[in-house]
């Protein structure tokens, strides 16, 4: 026999977005579940090894995410997961917030937890009913248990990829067919030697990203974006099989760690796990300090930056995010440059930094054709250029924020998403916390 269950609100993905739209979506009173297709709280931030969260703050080092974002990073400064926003090592943005991974997911739970969210793990998205332009049911696996049907007043898609949109035959945007970001995986290196490693970006300013500053080996956490002539190196002696003209590495060197952002394709996991082991390797042979590294861990996903984006009942374009555009439909605030990964290149195509914060229209959670489903984290409606901003976990934190807000407010009112008054919605959002709601 099918379980049916009939949930105010039901939040599909467990990443940055699904996290701060679960607490939300519970803390404003509604019913709220949360569904994740795998075995962990924390998305990419957490369990792709994402170097750390950024955004949280603007080129002038103003705070622009608060509300559950912020809560989050606070309860794993509290249990030292976290040292909080420190400096940019390597000045692309203010701040970085370096965090331990394992410890992150967890703390994320917790919330969860004392928010009063119910959490089905290792459940996917597996069909949605639609009548008119309502969704009616989606239906759910999960593993060693079998299907449930859900009958939810609102859905909130914060699965990165719009699975629910996709299902339902929402509107996507179409503005880059077949040309979005390539894939990459994570890797974590132990047993790193800093001394050289920082003696060499030391003494070779010209192999990283201008206006660095280069940490001591007694630091807890050191940033750095380069090591270009290396790399080089590495390709020309076939080492490295593919081209990249930067790595990024964020490193513990107290504890001899460091995770590298380096592996790229549009092929998928079985060339990315090649690429992985090249990395470990060339850093043996090539990078000072790097004799005796071995991988400690790998992401326990495949990072994807773009894929389906959402046809919203506003859209983000780039104009917005550079521009720094002001919007009386404010649900919060971006401010991460317009960072876009070249699929056909060795390196970005988009670095562009912001010279303000932007706001983010309450329209670009919004589905178009549906009156109770929501998006939230980096399937929102943006251009391709906007979601090279829009994407960074710390906005993904507030807009999936404002769309559990939002899902609450319409289910326990009795309208649509399309009803809700934007205002009722922005004054929620503040007493949250959350940076940029505008009256």
């Amino acid at each position: 026999m099918t379980t049916v269950l009939t949930p105010q609100v039901l939040v599909v993905g467990a990443g940055s977005a699904g996290v701060a739209a679960a607490v939300a979506a519970a803390e404003s009173g509604a019913e709220t579940l949360l569904v994740e297709a795998t075995g962990h709280v924390g998305g990419t931030l957490a369990n792709q090894l994402l170097e750390h969260s950024a955004g949280f703050h603007d080129a002038a080092g103003n705070q622009v995410t608060g509300g559950t974002g912020q809560r989050i990073v606070s309860l794993l400064q509290q249990y030292g997961g976290s040292p909080g926003h420190i400096p940019d090592d390597v000045a692309y943005t203010a701040t970085r917030t370096p965090v331990n991974h394992a410890e992150l997911s967890m703390c994320e739970a917790i919330l969860l937890r004392r928010a009063g969210v119910t959490l089905m793990l290792d459940t996917a998205v597996v069909a949605v009913s639609t009548v008119d332009s309502v969704v009616s049911e989606v239906a759910v696996e999960t593993a060693g248990v079998g299907r449930t049907v859900i009958r939810p007043g609102i859905v909130v898609d914060c699965s990165g990829d719009a699975v629910v949109f996709g299902l339902a035959g929402a509107a996507l945007q179409t503005d880059r067919p077949g040309r979005t970001q390539p894939l990459s995986l994570t890797l974590k290196l132990g047993a790193v030697d800093f001394g050289p490693l920082l003696d060499y970006a030391r003494s070779h300013p010209g192999d990283f990203r201008a206006g660095s500053h280069i940490g001591q080996p007694s630091d807890d956490h050191v940033n750095l974006w380069g090591f270009g002539a290396l790399l080089a190196a590495g390709h020309a002696d076939g080492r490295l099989s593919w081209r990249r003209t930067e790595l990024h590495l964020a490193g513990w060197p107290t504890r001899g760690e460091a995770v590298l952002n380096v592996t790229r394709t549009v092929s998928g996991y079985l060339v990315l796990a090649e690429q992985v082991m090249q990395t470990v390797d060339w850093f043996r042979r090539y990078v000072p300090g790097g004799t005796n590294a071995y991988l400690a861990a790998v992401a326990d996903r495949v990072g994807v930056r773009e894929s389906r984006r959402i046809l919203g009942l506003t859209t983000l374009t780039q104009e917005d995010v550079l521009g720094g555009r002001r919007s009386p439909e404010s649900i919060g605030t971006g401010a991460f440059p317009i960072d876009v990964h070249d699929a056909d290149a060795p390196g970005l195509s988009h670095t562009d930094g912001l010279r303000a914060a932007y706001d983010i229209p309450y329209g670009v959670l919004v589905a178009r054709d549906f009156t109770n489903l929501l998006a939230g984290g980096r399937c929102v409606s943006s251009t391709h250029e906007a979601n090279g901003s829009a994407r960074i976990t710390a906005t993904c934190f507030t807009t999936g924020e404002a769309a559990g807000t939002a899902a609450a407010l319409a289910t326990l009112g009795g309208f649509d998403t399309h009803e809700l008054e934007v205002g009722k919605l922005q004054a929620a959002l503040r007493a949250r916390g959350v940076i940029g709601a505008r009256a």
